[in-house]
């Protein structure tokens, strides 16, 4: 946006007129829409109040630490301030808290037991699941606080793939256990499987951390397209005819539409699983 392009208050509330607080809070928001530094004169052409009054309101806020100058007789910018009040915000948003609406959907509409997943060291930590409200004395998820392998299952598989490099080619380096005849212990052949995650987004465990349970996983991402999480969709072996089972696909999909939404409620501009239809609805709004 142009520096001396006029404040866009469309999405925002009415400027308080009456009260200093409504004009400097007008004055942070109008920073925060300005990627450039402004100056005293963009800020009173930008808002329509008068110099003095802008003048002073940016003396006060400057001196609380709320914004800047640039430089000596510069434009202004936010101030570090801002980024310790953010900061606050950012601490009070709980990861669980925020998905679990999205896996109570999950497992509405597959009928399958899920649950979410970080990485905390050279393990999966399991912080949030739901139940299958078909079979909820049924659990296939781990209990929250549950561990599980990076190589071996299917939200680890997830959190591996999209590590830093330099991480997860020491994870592949060590000696690491097969869980089940069926798990993949070979540096090379992991190596290539995570790099089939990181393009289909989708991770895929059959039976190799624990004997007759398979799973799906999607990485689930955050406001800066980081992989925060991965949202895992366990069920029993055998139970799939093969990749072309119709009702698998249809879980699949509700699995990324689910990571997608969390997604987009962390503040990903772009999850890499969003399919076409959620851009549209959020681009819409």
């Amino acid at each position: 946006m142009e520096a001396n392009s006029k404040y866009d208050t469309r999405s925002a509330a009415p400027p308080d007129a009456s009260g200093a607080a409504g004009r400097a809070l007008d004055i942070l928001e109008f920073l925060e829409a300005h990627s450039e530094p402004q100056t005293l004169t963009h800020l009173v052409t930008g808002l329509g109040l008068p110099k003095a009054s802008v003048h002073r309101l940016l003396t006060s806020l400057r001196m609380r630490g709320y914004i800047e100058q640039a430089r000596p007789r510069g434009g202004y910018v936010l101030g570090l301030r801002v980024l310790r009040l953010a900061a606050r915000v950012r601490a009070r948003l709980d990861l669980a808290q925020t998905a679990q609406p999205y896996l109570k959907h999950l497992a509405a509409v597959t009928g399958e037991s899920c649950q979410l997943s970080v990485r905390s060291g050279a393990q999966a930590l399991c912080v949030a699941r739901e139940m299958s409200p078909d079979h909820p004395n049924v659990s296939l998820t781990g209990q929250v606080g549950s561990v599980f392998p990076l190589h071996a299952a299917a939200v680890g598989k997830v959190l591996l793939a999209y590590a830093p490099e330099t991480e997860r080619a020491a994870y592949l380096a060590q000696d690491l256990t097969a869980f089940t005849p069926q798990t993949h212990i070979l540096p090379e052949a992991l190596a290539a499987e995570l790099e089939a995650v990181r393009d289909a987004g989708l991770a895929r465990d059959r039976e190799e951390y624990k004997r007759g349970l398979s799973a799906f996983a999607a990485p689930v991402f955050d406001e800066s397209g980081g992989v925060v999480a991965a949202l895992a969709l366990p069920f029993l072996a055998g139970g799939e005819a093969g990749e072309d089972n119709e009702d698998l696909q249809r879980k699949t999909r509700a699995l990324r539409e689910a990571t997608a939404a969390i997604s987009l409620a962390l503040g990903c501009p772009n999850p890499r699983s969003v399919p076409d239809t959620i851009h549209q609805r959020r681009n819409s709004k």
